[in-house]
């Protein structure tokens, strides 16, 4: 059994390493192309054997018969939203053939947005999510030579498919620490994945309990909610972190969507490095996310041959990422939907060029894949005096100044009161607000938040903005 085993995972590993080469040695729009060349197929299958789907485009007076190439796709197949399907539909109706029976285990949305959404993998697609995940941690943390372990800290029951081992702890802090400290000496490395509040809080309180992060081999992954470089930065430096050679101390960012798939993007050493250049070099910012952006994207990698991916916006507006799923083995297979998440897709090449001519041609990424830059949520920000001001700004603000965002939780809410911009802020237990702190919150934010504005620093327990279940539920930074 030992060596079917061992026969097992050296075979996973070079499906791994060879997936690893055909990426970054194959011409970049040839990935692309193959892409598109799926599209049309993935499209006919979802318009022919999905129930809901057909009678959407029936009512929508869309003949998929005239769907027979990547233009007559983007002309003719509507756009959707959750709210097209999700409310209306029988989550039987919205599956291949009008059928359940290959479920595996159904996942749903957050409900972030008031709606609740719906996503079913099946035995196929848990294995495909696997390989893919599994290889993206290959090329980060070269799991085929380190042994590694995960402590996945995501709430509400999400599993992460892999072949590695996995502690699943969901938000308690105090059990994932516990279990760090018992398993972590066994492995090489140790990877916690949650969403950004949460990771700062396992780091924070793992140096409150005497853990000295610095001389351990840890890494971060956040999914669940955008996160600014400057919090990046925050963390890397508790950790120690190299961001030349991020070997140990590797903070990253993961994007899923329940309804669509659970790893759909993923952050590199190379697309952080790019990052961190542009947030600090305003030329180089401006010719990546155009003129004005003050504050970076995330940058992700994506995979053509899983998604194709479309950006649509009004002329003025911040445009949105939508997103027709690929693979055969989704038992929802939404096609043009709208996530109202913002972004911009980069091709390899002119990412290369926009590198170059600003004299960061090394950072370049292996992967010839191309890469989308995602902001946060269509229409999340506050108008006050005709300036708005998004959640990204003041988070971007709150932690370039580390004192600051040691104190805080990171939660806030931002209002319009009295025709002011109020930025209220949650401390950490333990913390209390005085003026100096107050001043120093204020200078952070105001270096990225050009209203003006007030804000108020409240003790942890006296925060009127709990959630339900602390850490379970996405924060609404704006009401």
């Amino acid at each position: 059994m030992d060596l079917i085993k061992n026969i097992k995972s050296k075979y996973r590993q070079w499906e791994r390493q060879k997936a690893i080469k055909i990426l970054t040695t194959t011409d970049p729009e040839k990935i692309v192309a193959y892409g598109e060349k799926l599209l049309i197929k993935a499209f006919h299958r979802s318009a022919q054997r999905v129930p809901a789907y057909k009678e959407l485009l029936k009512k929508k007076g869309v003949d998929p018969g005239e769907v027979t190439s990547v233009e007559t796709f983007k002309q003719i197949v509507p756009v959707i939203t959750k709210e097209d399907i999700f409310p209306d539909y029988d989550v039987k109706d919205l599956c291949i053939d009008g059928r359940l029976d290959k479920m595996k285990n159904p996942m749903s949305s957050s409900g972030f947005s008031g709606v609740f959404s719906f996503g079913i993998n099946t035995e196929e697609n848990l294995r495909n999510a696997e390989k893919s995940i599994d290889t993206a941690l290959d090329y980060t943390f070269n799991i085929s030579q380190r042994k590694t372990f995960i402590i996945n800290c995501v709430p509400m029951g999400v599993k992460i498919p892999t072949s590695l081992p996995v502690a699943d702890t969901s938000v308690r802090s105090d059990m994932a620490l516990a279990i760090y400290k018992k398993f972590s000496k066994k492995f090489d490395q140790t990877i916690f994945v949650s969403d950004p509040h949460f990771l700062k809080k396992i780091v924070e309180d793992g140096l409150d309990q005497g853990i000295d992060w610095k001389s351990e081999n840890v890494h971060l992954i956040s999914g669940e909610d955008w996160f600014s470089e400057s919090f990046r930065s925050y963390l890397g430096t508790l950790l120690g972190t190299d961001w030349k050679n991020p070997t140990r101390g590797f903070v990253g960012a993961t994007m899923g969507i329940a309804e669509l798939d659970l790893n759909l993007f993923h952050e590199s050493p190379h697309t952080i490095r790019i990052q961190k250049a542009a947030q600090g070099d305003k030329n180089l910012r401006y010719g990546l996310f155009g003129e004005g952006v003050e504050v970076c994207p995330i940058l992700f990698h994506y995979y053509p041959h899983r998604i194709f991916l479309e950006v649509l916006g009004d002329e003025g507006e911040k445009p949105e990422l939508v997103f027709s799923m690929l693979s055969k083995s989704l038992l929802i297979p939404l096609m043009r939907y709208n996530s109202r998440d913002t972004g911009m897709v980069i091709p390899h090449r002119d990412l290369k060029r926009v590198l170059e001519q600003n004299g960061y041609g090394y950072l370049c990424p292996e992967l010839k894949l191309p890469v989308v830059a995602v902001g946060g949520r269509k229409g999340r920000c506050v108008t006050v005096k005709g300036i708005p001001v998004y959640p990204e700004e003041v988070k971007q603000g709150l932690y370039s100044d580390f004192r600051a965002a040691e104190m805080t939780t990171g939660f806030f809410k931002m209002r319009e009161e009295k025709g002011d911009l109020l930025i209220e802020i949650q401390l950490r237990k333990g913390k209390e607000g005085t003026s100096e702190s107050e001043t120093a919150f204020k200078k952070a934010i105001a270096t990225y938040v050009k209203s003006d504005f007030k804000i108020k620093l409240y003790p942890y327990q006296e925060y009127p903005y709990g959630m339900e279940l602390d850490y379970e539920k996405k924060f609404k930074h704006l009401d």
